[in-house]
């Protein structure tokens, strides 16, 4: 993390805007990287949270716009099903997607560090083990998920 005055002297001669926002800024970051725990719940009655508001997700799976449109797939189906009762079909698209989004989350969390080490024996050993492994068969489970049919086999099961 850079400190504020040195970001405030390499745009001294910009525009009065963008010092009076950098002359605001009590800290400095390369990107903001916003998490919380996994909620409990995402529904209450006739309304559900999905995507971030649901599962906030680092990028480091490419996953939350694929989460959120895995969500509405799963949203869909459960509302199609029961269409006379909306407050139950949220509550099964809420089990349906909650145990999955969660574990992405966590993994996702989980490479917060990993991905940015520095330099040296931890680093190395990573890229060593990355660069053996088949990343989309380790991670099938992630990228051959299929969110129609994980919420057919729900409704089915039910």
């Amino acid at each position: 993390m850079r400190r504020i005055e040195d970001l405030r002297a390499d745009f001294a001669g910009w525009s009065d805007d963008l010092r009076a926002l950098l002359a605001a800024a009590r800290r400095t970051g390369r990107w903001a990287l916003l998490d919380r725990d996994p909620l409990p719940r995402w529904t209450k009655g006739p309304v559900a949270l999905l995507g971030d508001a649901a599962h906030p997700i680092f990028p480091f799976f490419a996953q939350g716009a694929a989460q959120a449109m895995e969500d509405a797939a799963v949203l869909v189906g459960c509302l199609a099903a029961r269409p006379e009762d909306p407050s139950a079909a949220l509550r099964r698209y809420e089990d349906i997607r909650r145990p999955r989004a969660t574990r992405v989350q966590q993994m996702s969390r989980g490479r917060a560090e990993s991905n940015h080490l520095p330099d040296g024996p931890a680093q190395r050993a990573r890229d060593a083990s990355v660069s053996e492994a088949d990343p989309f068969a380790h991670n099938d489970w992630i990228y051959g998920h299929d969110a129609e049919l994980a919420v057919r086999e729900a409704l089915a099961a039910a």
